[in-house]
């Protein structure tokens, strides 16, 4: 009786080990100079912290095996080149990218035809619409004028890759899921073109609503792709968009629910002041989506805000997930991650390197702070909690800082915040160990900092983050200086002052 026992257990380990994928090759002509990367989404968009290393030996060959429960859309990335896969558990793919023109091959392996279908369809192209010169090509026509000359030839050309898929040889599952990829990238691709491209308000409003107005919310198969997930994300603000033209239209009172979220104005302005935007995707999520869809679309929301280190968004979120998701999978990963970040904020409550200036509403001039600390290089950082790019760019402050270490610069932000979120903004920088010095402002009382700031600049754009150089007598030495994001080139653009 044990010896069958443990014969289960062993052939349950080995059916374990083997719901995997195997990706092997070889990069030609390889030089060792760069990584190879696969990025595996955990729901949808692409987060650096789902990025994988594969080993690469020294003549080029790699194998490495990938975790997936079922399928995923991946990204293999060389050389800033992105390859589109589909990985399926327990199938296998060998394949070559040459170093020299970036060329992927694909060789063999049970993942082979669906792979070499992406590849011949190329699923990812980027459309002309989405390059540089077409908002001048295109963003003062009307919907009816963008119509014609742009979203019908686009959706033409979308319907002759699904022809191909249908003609393919792979099995109906994968035609069926890759067919979704790509009506669904396609929403996603006019969706982002008409919010960036677009400089016409009427059209981008008339563009989204009758993109959307006529797109199917239940997914074509589940589990859904990626291009599903951020068309979800999409949806959701179109479904923004819709709600508040009806709300003008028809004149709702703010103590009226709105349409498609189920609650009134005065809530939802409470709820993402409190909770933030997230919180108010997920009213609407409930309200439009189907539950699985909910359920994975808030998991990655959630983890979304465990990597901005946001504990006061996160918590929230989490609860209402939990209570309409008892049995949920991610349950446990999440409570893992919230409890995470409150351990952070107990570490950094006497943190003596994380310095809120006293009586920062008094502070009437950004010269009064930079005066403090003459000597010495000043990089300010303007910024705001409820600023994604903002966060973002935080995530790339302790590489910044290691560089500058024991030399004569000092950190400093200007957190624009209003003074119902100065308990909000506090607990931020905690829970984010953002050391340096820290004083707020609100949306009033900032406005005199900003003149002083842009005074010498022909650019007054008031837009956050932005940041600034002050010199060791503290002058402003670059205005409008470089994000951490760009770390080498700024490295040189703070050095430039530290030496002077």
């Amino acid at each position: 009786m044990k010896k069958n026992i443990a014969l289960l257990c062993l052939m349950f380990v080995v059916i374990q080990a083997s719901a995997q994928f195997n990706l092997m090759g070889k990069i030609l002509n390889y030089t060792g100079k760069e990584d190879l990367v696969v990025n595996i989404p955990l729901v949808y968009g692409f987060h650096k912290e789902n990025s994988i290393s594969i080993p690469v030996a020294k003549n080029g060959t790699f194998n490495i095996t990938l975790p997936t429960e079922t399928q995923n859309f991946v990204s293999l990335i060389f050389q800033r080149q992105f390859y589109t896969l589909l990985i399926t558990r327990n199938k296998n793919l060998t394949a070559s990218i040459n170093e020299n023109n970036k060329n992927l091959e694909l060789l063999s392996g049970t993942a082979l035809l669906e792979n070499k279908l992406l590849q011949k369809i190329n699923i990812m192209e980027n459309p002309a619409f989405m390059e540089e010169q077409a908002a001048h090509l295109y963003g003062g026509l009307n919907f009816t004028e963008l119509n014609a000359k742009l979203i019908q030839p686009y959706l033409a050309k979308r319907d002759e890759k699904i022809d191909i898929i249908t003609a393919s040889k792979i099995s109906l599952k994968n035609k069926k899921l890759i067919i979704s990829e790509v009506k669904y990238l396609a929403y996603n691709y006019l969706n982002d073109f008409a919010r960036t491209q677009l400089n016409n308000k009427p059209a981008i409003d008339s563009m989204i609503i009758n993109l959307f107005d006529n797109s199917i919310i239940k997914p074509e198969v589940f589990p859904a792709g990626l291009q599903y997930y951020s068309f979800a994300d999409n949806y959701l603000r179109y479904l923004e968009t819709k709600a508040f033209l009806k709300i003008k239209k028809d004149n709702i009172k703010p103590t009226e629910p709105i349409p498609y979220y189920g609650i009134s104005l005065d809530s939802a302005n409470v709820v993402v002041k409190k909770y933030g935007k997230p919180y108010w995707r997920w009213v609407g999520s409930t309200k439009n989506f189907p539950e699985p869809v909910t359920e994975q679309y808030t998991y990655q929301q959630i983890i979304n805000l465990y990597y901005d280190k946001d504990l006061r968004q996160i918590a929230a979120l989490s609860e209402v997930f939990k209570k309409r998701f008892p049995q949920s999978k991610f349950n446990q990963e999440i409570d893992q991650k919230v409890n995470s970040l409150r351990q952070m904020l107990a570490q950094n409550e006497s943190n003596t390197d994380i310095v809120v200036l006293k009586d920062y509403d008094k502070i009437q001039s950004v010269y009064d702070v930079i005066a403090k600390y003459k000597g010495k290089v000043v990089y300010l950082d303007v910024w705001g909690t409820w600023c994604g790019p903002c966060k973002e760019e935080l995530k790339f402050m302790p590489q910044l800082k290691s560089a500058f270490t024991n030399k004569d610069v000092i950190f400093l932000y200007l957190d624009m915040d209003e003074e119902d979120r100065d308990a909000i903004w506090k607990e931020f920088i905690k829970v984010n160990g953002l050391t340096g010095v820290h004083f707020r402002k609100n949306r009033q009382t900032i406005a005199p900092l900003w003149k002083e700031l842009l005074a010498d600049n022909q650019d007054k754009a008031e837009y956050y983050p932005q940041y600034f150089i002050f010199d060791k007598e503290g002058k402003v030495a670059v205005s409008k200086a470089l994000r951490p994001s760009d770390k080498e080139a700024l490295y040189q653009q703070i050095n430039s002052v530290l030496v002077h």
